[in-house]
Formats: C-alpha cells, structure tokens, sequence
C-alpha cells in the first residue's frame, strides 16, 4: 500500500514536472478557484487579485504598470534617455487605460460586475446559507469568473504590450548583459514550486521508505487540503472538479486515513531505507526494552520467592 500510494504521488509530481519542460508550466489557479467548500474563499484568497479588483481600480492598474517600468528600467540599467522613452510609453498606456475607464459601456460592465460578486461573496461568507442559494453561488461564480476574463482582457493586453515595449528599449548588449526581465514571484507561484517538488519527494520517500512516517504525515495533510477545498458535503454544490458519485466519504479521504495508517506503522523498517539508515537505532532501542523488561520481571519473580 505505502509503495501504491507512492507511485500515485510520484507520478503526480513528474506529470507537473514535465509541464515545465513543455512550456506549460503546472498551476493550482484552476484548482484553487474552483474550491466549493467551507475554506473556499481562503483558498481563492491565495490567488493574487482573485477577483481583478485591483485591475479594474484605475489608480491601482497605473500604479502596477508604473512598478513595472520602474522593474524593468532598473534591472537593464537604462540610461536617461531609454527611461524617458519608457515613461513616454507609459504615458499612452495610462491615457489608453483612462480611455477604456471612461468608456460607458465598460463602467456599465465593471458595475454590474461589481454587484453580481458582492451577492455570491454574501453567500460564500454566510455559514447559515441554505444549499440552494450556495448552488446559485457556484454557478453564479462561475458567470463572473467569464465576466473577469471579460472585462480585464484588454487591461491585460494593454499591460502585456507596455512591458514588452519597454523591454524592447534594451540595447543587444545590456541584454546580454542582464537577461530578460523576470516578474516578481507571488504567493500563487510559491505554491506552484512548493506543491511540485513537495508530491515529487513525498512520492518518492514513500517508494523507497526513506523517511516514510513523515512523508505519510505530509501526504495525509496534502489530501487533507485537497479533501476540504471540494468537500462532498450534504448542503455544498458539487466541485467541477469531482470525479464519480461521493457522499461526505471521496478518494482522497480514503487515502488520507491509508496515510495515516502508514504513519503509525514502521513499514520503512521493514522494506526499505529506513531499514538500513536507522534500523541499528531501532534495534538497539527494542533490545533495550526487552532487557528492561526482563530485568523488571526477574525483580517481580525475586519478590514473589521472598514472599
């Protein structure tokens, strides 16, 4: 069972591994945006600008582009005239924003938009909610996750062509120099590395039984996540992402508590590298309780011959 369990972590892991390589890097975005259950909005939460409220703030959006140039400057080292050519296109990109901002039917969309999320919000956050009105919110939710798209499409490719033309403003040998610019890493891609190296190795202990109660112990907390963000709960919608027919019990409930079970046994003492690195110590260790034992019956039957 530990080398089962394993192998499904293991495979995971090399299947996001190979995402990378593909030019398709993993990312929990999807799964952490489609969470239905009690923790939901923590797990939506982890998402930077889940909802693209910061986007659809005007002063917000020239300010993140403002940071950008600012990044991207910097780290060629542009020269005094490269940076007023990037602030120059900066400039028509914030004039492009008020254009798009000022625009009725947009301001028509981001109200409507703005509404419609403060109603599922209301019934997300309300733990008395009836379950039908939480059904309305997850598929309401996903209407607004379309309207998202929607409106910040053209915000979005605004801010990816002003990156790109300031990048373009480097000089072949400050970009040898320096390289392309990276984007700041955000808590959505710490958990991206965190998650593929973390099912990599959980996998791969529980194969060899290196290590094996704590990789037990870290895959039981890993499905655990996984169980509560879609939970097969009487009351909450169903997750897009289920598979089969559950009631309270799902598959990853069933190998959380296999997990479990593997933690409280030291199957990596009986096969595996947990036998070689630290079976001299648990050897050592039973043998001294045997003795002690012994020792504390010969006492017990002294005693008894006395009496």
């Amino acid at each position: 069972m530990r080398i089962a369990i394993g192998w499904h972590f293991h495979t995971e892991g090399l299947e996001k591994v190979n995402s990378y390589r593909k030019g398709k890097p993993f990312s929990a975005e999807g799964f952490l945006r489609a969470s239905t259950g009690p923790l939901a909005p923590y797990f939506r939460g982890l998402i930077p600008d889940v909802n693209g409220l910061a986007k659809l703030d005007p002063d917000r959006l020239k300010e993140s582009w403002s940071d950008d140039v600012i990044r991207i400057s910097n780290h060629f080292g542009f020269t005094n005239e490269q940076s007023e050519k990037a602030r120059a296109e900066l400039k028509n990109s914030t004039q492009a924003a008020d254009f798009w901002f000022h625009d009725r039917e947009n301001l028509e969309k981001r109200q409507k938009y703005y509404h419609d999320l403060a109603a599922v919000q209301k019934v997300e956050r309300n733990p008395l909610a009836l379950s039908f009105e939480r059904e309305r919110a997850a598929e309401k939710r996903k209407e607004l996750e379309t309207d998202r798209k929607e409106l910040l499409k053209e915000l979005d490719a605004q801010g990816s062509a002003l990156r790109e033309a300031v990048a373009k403003l480097a000089t072949p040998e400050q970009l040898a120099s320096a390289g392309p610019p990276s984007t700041p890493w955000t808590t959505l891609d710490r958990i991206n590395l965190l998650t593929t190296v973390g099912v990599l190795l959980i996998g791969l202990c529980l194969i060899l039984g290196l290590f094996t109660r704590f990789a037990a112990l870290g895959a039981a907390v890993f499905l655990l996540q996984i169980y509560l963000s879609m939970p097969p709960w009487p009351g909450l919608p169903l997750g897009p992402k289920a598979e089969g027919h559950y009631f309270i019990v799902d598959k990853n409930l069933v190998e959380m508590l296999a997990c479990l079970s593997l933690m409280c046994l030291p199957t990596g003492q009986w096969v595996g590298l947990d036998a070689l690195l630290f079976g001299r110590f648990a050897r050592a260790r039973a043998a001294r309780r045997a003795e002690a034992l012994e020792h504390a019956d010969g006492r017990g039957l002294a005693a008894h011959s006395v009496s």
